[in-house]
């Protein structure tokens, strides 16, 4: 019995150290530097894209590229719908280009009916009303609210 108690201890322990060795691996930001190259490089090209423009035309333009990005990045649809950003696209040069997901298409692009009333109401924290003349009832908060029947809701409302 004291070898299975043993047993079981070193058990634990072997566990314990091997979780904390995976953990320890998996947090890393990440775990190869190709990854690391992949993640960073379109940060790294237009960085290497403005400096040159910079020597060559004067650092006006990096300047309003930035702001102009950083105008473009902004617009956004209504909650609950997708922005495709295109704008941001079209200064980054990417709207000339087929990717994965020209073709393959993404999750996010699905075509489903998003009730955007419930949506806004949820965000806002805007409850629906007991009857056309009374208050909003205060029983119901807006992430109970069940889903209207025949419209689908995207998963991540917030």
């Amino acid at each position: 019995m004291q070898s299975m108690g043993a047993l079981h201890s070193a058990l634990d322990e072997t566990l314990s150290g091997n979780a904390s060795k995976s953990h320890a691996a998996f947090s890393m930001t990440a775990s190869h530097p190709v990854e690391a190259i992949q993640k960073d490089w379109l940060r790294n090209a237009l960085e290497t894209k403005h400096y040159i423009m910079g020597n060559v035309y004067g650092s006006h333009l990096p300047m309003r590229i930035r702001m102009e990005m950083n105008i473009l990045s902004q617009v956004q649809r209504l909650p609950g719908l997708q922005s495709s950003h295109l704008g941001l696209d079209t200064i980054l040069g990417r709207d000339e280009t087929i990717d994965f997901e020209d073709f393959l298409g993404v999750p996010e692009m699905s075509e489903q009916e998003v009730d955007t009333r419930a949506v806004l109401e949820r965000q806002y924290g805007i409850l629906q009303q007991t009857s056309s003349l009374g208050p909003p009832s205060g029983l119901l908060k807006p992430e109970v609210l069940p889903p209207r029947e025949g419209v689908a809701l995207p998963k991540n409302v917030l």
